[in-house]
């Protein structure tokens, strides 16, 4: 049987170190609109994502996460994903939202041949305040948004070996009961 989207899935590895080729302005514009088709809570769409290509905003806005932001550097793009948490409704499920959002962000890159790797960002600590608070500061993010991650995209600068059958936890999967 015929499963393109595990194959997809399977290849699909975090990557941490990137070439030099620029990621087309029109790919990147498709995964957007791949991620804009993620389900959110009671479908009020609360995800917003900033686009960053510009390298020394991406030096900065990994200088905004005290351990672990370098690994933005060398990305051709870094997508910030933020959530509107101001709306009571929204706010209960903003990381599911967003973690959705990224997880298609994620795919869509593999789609393209490109390298990705998800930076957490929620309840992480930057240089002087939290993470969030030092890149909504740094992008003019607006009260009653959160930054939940980055997703940083570009040319595969590495190969991690797929997944195989081999590799699959099956024994995390239980039927009826655990």
């Amino acid at each position: 049987m015929e499963n393109r989207l595990y194959e997809l899935t399977r290849k699909r590895r975090s990557v941490r170190r990137y070439g030099q080729r620029r990621v087309d302005d029109a790919v990147v514009q498709e995964m957007i609109k791949v991620a804009l088709t993620a389900p959110t809570s009671f479908g009020h769409k609360p995800v917003e994502f900033i686009i960053v290509r510009n390298q020394e905003t991406i030096r900065k806005i990994g200088a905004c996460k005290r351990m672990g932001g370098s690994q933005i550097n060398g990305a051709d793009v870094v997508i910030v994903v933020t959530v509107k948490t101001a709306d009571r409704g929204q706010a209960e499920f903003w990381i599911e939202d967003g973690a959705i959002a990224s997880a298609y962000l994620l795919l869509a890159a593999e789609q393209y041949g490109l390298g990705a790797c998800w930076v957490h960002i929620r309840n992480r600590m930057g240089r002087q305040k939290t993470s969030d608070e030092e890149i909504r500061a740094l992008l003019g993010v607006p009260d009653g948004y959160s930054v939940l991650n980055l997703v940083a995209i570009g040319e595969k600068g590495e190969s991690p070996r797929p997944y195989s059958d081999a590799d699959l936890h099956m024994e995390n999967v239980h039927y009826e009961k655990f």
